[in-house]
């Protein structure tokens, strides 16, 4: 009879799994950026940039895989756990963006929409990826 615990993800293979997932994200963040600059879609750039794209990236998806490794020992169901926090996380993520949009007389609404656009890759390709089930099916 199975209690819906799970064993721990070995560090290396969360790790291993996190950075494939980074690598993703960079791929697919790096290519909407360019997109956006090479078609004049973002109109200011303060924020808006190839180095700002990298650390962020790299910040989420560092982020998402600590925590999914910590759910994989604490939490009896943590694919479905980190789901919902990855959803509530992406939300939380566009309330400085607006910010940005709304206090920073030089940053423009397409910039902060082109910025919350970057968010979303990130967090698709962690609930896809780390899980042991996708979407916490």
């Amino acid at each position: 009879m199975s209690t819906g615990h799970r064993h721990p993800r070995d560090t290396r293979t969360l790790a291993t799994q996190g950075a494939g997932a980074l690598a993703i994200a960079l791929i697919v963040n790096l290519t909407l950026g360019w997109i956006a600059l090479s078609q004049n879609l973002v109109e200011s750039t303060e924020f808006f940039h190839y180095p700002g794209i990298v650390v962020w990236t790299l910040l989420g998806m560092a982020g998402a895989t600590v925590v999914y490794g910590v759910l994989t020992r604490r939490s009896a169901t943590p694919d479905r756990t980190f789901v919902r926090i990855a959803a509530v996380v992406l939300v939380l993520s566009f309330i400085p963006d607006i910010g940005l949009a709304l206090f920073t007389e030089s940053v423009t609404t397409s910039e902060a929409i082109g910025l919350m656009i970057l968010h979303v890759p990130p967090a698709v390709v962690a609930v896809l990826v780390l899980p042991e089930r996708p979407l916490g099916r």
